[in-house]
């Protein structure tokens, strides 16, 4: 649905929800947390993520302006505790609404209803591509396709462990990889930054494999 409609709705409610913000780094849900709010975002920008026993993490999906948690939603409507963390990467606002009128609002709203699902499709369609990249596809393939994604310009500013965290690697294994592209020129490395050099270059390195009968393992 348009950001106008949701936004209209939200502003004829403003009697049941409320403003919030959150500052950067901020640990906003944690695993066996009971929801009690839904926050649509007005500005800013979360992480969600599943953190592994080994210390690796994976990034399930990030959310920005117009934009909520399907997980909490999800809690909320199946009563359930929260199963990942949500750490805000940026100074974020937003408003809240209860529990309690996220559930009747489904049953009054065609409005609300139509944001749900259509949240829920899109984070559908993140996490069939998250299982795709990690069951179909070496790691070289899916740096190259990060970096192609987040860096609109020439210059990247991340580091080595932001990438593990987005990935789902380690640090070092990611630094090895980089190195490995940047051998190839496809990029150059400095401190906290990276300099995409041949775009052309790192796009076809992060492509599946052709139908050609190679396995590529």
């Amino acid at each position: 649905m348009s950001d106008s409609g949701i936004l209209a709705f939200l502003q004829s409610k403003t009697a049941t929800i409320r403003k919030v913000t959150v500052a950067a780094g901020t640990m906003v849900c944690m695993p066996g947390d009971i929801c009690s709010n839904l926050v649509i975002v007005e500005s800013g920008n979360l992480r969600v993520y599943k953190p592994g026993k080994d210390g690796r993490s994976v990034t399930l999906y990030h959310i920005g302006p117009r934009e909520s948690c399907i997980l909490t939603a999800g809690c909320i409507l199946n009563n359930k505790p929260f199963p990942a963390i949500a750490e805000t990467l940026t100074d974020v606002s937003g408003v809240a609404v209860p529990a309690q009128q996220v559930m009747e609002w489904i049953h009054e709203s065609e409005t609300w209803r139509n944001y749900l699902f259509s949240l829920l499709a899109g984070r559908l369609e993140n996490v069939i591509e998250l299982v795709n990249a990690f069951a179909f596809q070496r790691l070289d393939q899916r740096l190259g396709a990060w970096l192609l994604q987040n860096t609109p310009g020439d210059t990247l500013e991340t580091t080595h462990q932001g990438i593990a965290d987005e990935l789902g690697s380690t640090r070092e294994v990611i630094s090895r990889v980089l190195k490995e592209l940047e051998r190839e020129g496809a990029l150059t490395l400095a401190r906290g930054k990276i300099m995409i050099r041949d775009r052309a270059l790192l796009d076809a390195l992060a492509r599946p494999e052709q139908e050609d009968g190679s396995s590529g393992h």
